[in-house]
């Protein structure tokens, strides 16, 4: 728990100064992210095979969504999309080492329900890997890509259900977490509905 907040924290502090850096040299950076995640493959167990230091990354991305307008926010939205390519590079190789794990010493159908929906909620985020690649997006249709990358809430949710149902020392923080996101969620789109009410209106009167 602390481990997943402390990297979160610390994407958030070195996106907020290096920002322009991370957009610039964002090839580099997934090149490292990969030499990275392939060296802990090699590894029995440790803090990237375990799924937690990509799933701080995408703690950060998900609550860029939520939170008030500020120079923290506009940071991490000019990044979102290394944050999120970053998160899955290294949530891949969770997945991919627990896999074969399974493969190895269990079987693979008699497997608990967390196992298949961490299955599936990496398949979803295939092609939001893929398509977060700024050569691919602008090859595709800007309305296509938006529909496409709602997507992303189904894999949080998903990310959620995985973690909870694990039901370790850490669940209550888990749910807390997707409880507090996803309730910060519906209140943006609340707050998106209001807002465009007036504006309907005064066209209307003009």
């Amino acid at each position: 728990m602390t481990i997943i907040l402390s990297f979160a924290a610390l994407w958030v502090v070195l996106n907020y100064f290096l920002y322009k850096y991370i957009h610039k040299y964002r090839t580099y950076i997934y090149i490292v992210a990969g030499i990275i995640s392939a060296i802990s493959l090699t590894q029995e167990v440790n803090i990237i095979n375990l799924g937690y230091v990509g799933f701080s990354f995408f703690l950060a991305v998900m609550f860029t969504g939520v939170v008030d307008k500020s120079n923290v926010k506009k940071s991490m939205v000019a990044t979102r999309a290394e944050m999120a390519i970053l998160g899955t590079i290294f949530i891949i190789v969770h997945g991919i080492k627990y896999f074969v794990y399974i493969l190895e010493y269990k079987d693979i159908f008699g497997e608990k329900a967390y196992f298949y929906i961490g299955i599936f909620s990496l398949l979803v985020a295939i092609p939001l890997f893929l398509t977060s690649f700024i050569e691919i997006r602008k090859k595709i249709n800007g309305k296509l890509w938006k529909k496409l990358h709602k997507l992303s809430y189904i894999f949080y949710l998903s990310i959620g259900l995985h973690l909870i149902l694990i039901q370790n020392t850490r669940m209550y923080f888990y749910i807390g977490i997707f409880g507090l996101y996803f309730i910060l969620r519906v209140w943006t789109l609340i707050e998106k509905k209001s807002n465009k009410k007036p504006q309907k209106k005064i066209i209307q009167a003009s």
